[in-house]
């Protein structure tokens, strides 16, 4: 009688871990499906959420990809090109990548790749809630816990506070820069260059280049068109030898794939540019938008 007892309750056991696991993973496939936390305002968006958000949808024609280079120089809403500006603060072309074999977006005419050193360096600071880097079998909500829980600490702390209502993100606006560096800024900035990022050796560059091969292979076998853009860099210095190595590694790739490619790199004075990298959006925005959108449309 006891070893009936042990054997059922066993099973009843057994049981209800099954129905939990199986009502984890619906709960996890409605999330999932659904992306509340690129659909709702109660959470802040990264850069790729804001893009969706601001046009409604994943589908989209005409795509201009990059970094906050892209974020900072082209300003679609001055633009006839009908080009989306997809900049990615931290942005790699393997995102790129990812996006486009993964399904998270569709580009049907034709996508635009927003070139510098920093969109083929591999082990570059990212952007950890970009939904790539969500592993197979991680949860959505575990996956998404920081923003999570911010949430729930946010209310907490308005409640105690005796404000019952709840947070909104509504500015979908990416990082601008406003004004230019001194000289003397510029100068420490270069300093900080040296040191992280132009002694990295060619190695470092390999994911990201192996990915712009892909990326040209995926757009030719769904017949989309793709270009590249040298994202302009800040005369203030010249050129290190590591970009102008990266540039000719990715040009080889480029060029192999009968890929237009056009070089802006050396094109803008240097009121153009907040620091090396990133126009200022006084000034060097506007210029870019109205240099590059002929192109665009060509």
């Amino acid at each position: 009688m006891k070893k009936k007892k042990a054997i059922k309750n066993i099973k009843e056991s057994l049981a209800l871990v099954l129905i939990v696991l199986l009502l984890f993973t619906i709960t996890d496939i409605v999330l999932t499906a659904g992306y509340p936390f690129r659909n709702h305002d109660f959470f802040p968006k990264n850069d790729f959420e804001k893009t969706i958000a601001i046009h409604g949808t994943t589908n989209f024609e005409r795509v201009f990809f990059g970094n906050s280079a892209v974020v900072s120089a082209f300003r679609e809403e001055l633009s006839d090109s009908g080009y989306v500006e997809f900049g990615l603060n931290w942005g790699k072309a393997t995102y790129m990548q990812y996006m486009l074999e993964g399904g998270y977006i569709t580009v049907s005419e034709s996508l635009v790749l927003g070139l510098n050193i920093f969109t083929l360096m591999d082990n570059l600071d990212s952007d950890q809630s970009y939904i790539w880097h969500r592993r197979s079998l991680e949860p959505y909500v575990f996956f998404f816990r920081n923003r999570l829980r911010n949430f729930f600490t946010g209310a907490l702390d308005n409640v105690l506070d005796g404000d019952f209502s709840i947070s909104r993100y509504t500015r979908l606006q990416k990082f601008l820069y406003r004004g230019t560096l001194t000289d003397e800024q510029m100068e420490a900035r270069l300093v900080i260059l040296e040191e992280r990022f132009w002694g990295l050796p060619l190695s470092d560059f390999y994911s990201n280049l192996t990915s712009l091969e892909r990326i040209a292979v995926f757009c030719k076998a769904n017949d989309i068109r793709l270009r590249v853009v040298w994202m302009p860099y800040n005369p203030f210095s010249p050129k290190p030898e590591l970009y102008l190595q990266i540039m000719d590694k990715a040009n080889a790739i480029l060029y192999a794939f009968d890929i237009e490619v056009l070089d802006l790199s050396d094109a803008f004075s240097q009121e153009n540019f907040h620091d090396t990298g990133h126009f200022n959006d006084e000034v060097g925005a506007p210029n870019f938008t109205r240099e590059i959108d002929l192109w665009l449309r060509g």
